[in-house]
């Protein structure tokens, strides 16, 4: 599935920082909300204090009033800490510019992000039912598969690598390591296969009992061997709502794909690069093989 992230959408985009003069017409509205304090002659309103609590689980009655309270206080010292920073000038900084413009960016990509999920019709029960029973191993036959792993840095040549295939066992991999004065650390952990896509999650359920496999992660690889595979189906209600979720995440990631690659591609054809910044290049194609001379 493809990731939504469009910070990209912003290279070579300079954002002009909003200064004195009139008041655009959302400050305008922000600025007409329910007053709730004043610090230093500015107005908090509701509409702040809300944003500050958006995506706080707020309780009823009292607890709630506390929550509240305690944001707007929050937002109080903010205000007050910010006032006297302005009075040092450090919002004059370089620092400051820079730091204003990363935020306005992140903010922006934000709103875009959630603009476009505003845009994805709901899942229905039906979709995630058909998405259960597409993907088995996601759901019915859902697993819990119990590892004995071995953690180790990259080695910086990779053709080293070439001299752990020979190499059967956990066993085999910690002596190795230890000889060669590599640091390690053996662990058992876990793997659920929701986290794992698909096609991955076969190959490993189909390698013989005991097998080792070698899985990359950054800058680091992991020697695992299953030592217990647990049935954990997902079920009822809680596969539906789990489905709903996986559906409407890929569902966003295809519609960002959809309205922004184009600008994306576009807008970064277009960006100029000092030399030694600019990103590398893909690797070219192979050519198609010539087609075979036809004889007459």
């Amino acid at each position: 599935m493809r990731a939504f992230i469009l910070n990209a959408l912003l290279l070579g985009t300079a954002l002009t920082l909003s200064g004195c003069g009139k008041e655009s017409k959302a400050e305008e509205k922000v600025a007409k909300g329910q007053v709730i304090a004043t610090v230093d002659g500015e107005d908090v309103t509701i509409y702040e204090l809300n944003t500050e609590l958006q995506g706080v689980n707020l309780p009823n009655g009292s607890a709630r009033k506390s929550i509240e309270q305690a944001a707007l206080q929050r937002i109080i010292d903010r205000k007050i800490l910010a006032n006297i920073a302005r009075k040092q000038g450090l919002e004059k900084t370089p620092d400051y510019l820079l730091q204003s413009r990363r935020s306005d960016e992140t903010i922006l990509v934000s709103l875009l992000q959630r603009d476009t999920a505003s845009k994805i019709p709901p899942v229905t029960d039906e979709d995630a039912e058909k998405f259960v029973a597409a993907n088995p191993l996601m759901f019915g036959e859902h697993k819990l598969l119990i590892i004995d792993q071995i953690q180790f840095p990259m080695p910086a040549d990779r053709a080293k690598l070439k001299e752990f295939e020979p190499l059967k066992t956990l066993d085999d991999i910690e002596q190795k390591l230890t000889s060669d004065g590599v640091e390690f650390r053996r662990v058992p952990t876990s793997i659920d296969t929701l986290q794992v896509p698909v096609q991955i999650t076969k190959n490993i359920l189909a390698l013989p009992p005991g097998e080792v496999f070698v899985v990359p992660s950054g800058g680091a690889l992991s020697a695992n061997k299953i030592v217990e595979v647990r049935n954990s189906p997902i079920t009822g209600s809680d596969a539906v709502a789990y489905a709903k979720q996986v559906i409407r995440k890929q569902r966003l990631a295809e519609k960002a794909t959809k309205d922004f690659e184009p600008a994306l591609k576009a807008a970064k054809d277009k960006v100029v690069y000092q030399a030694g910044y600019a990103p590398p290049k893909a690797p070219a194609k192979p050519a198609a093989p010539a087609a075979a001379p036809t004889g007459n």
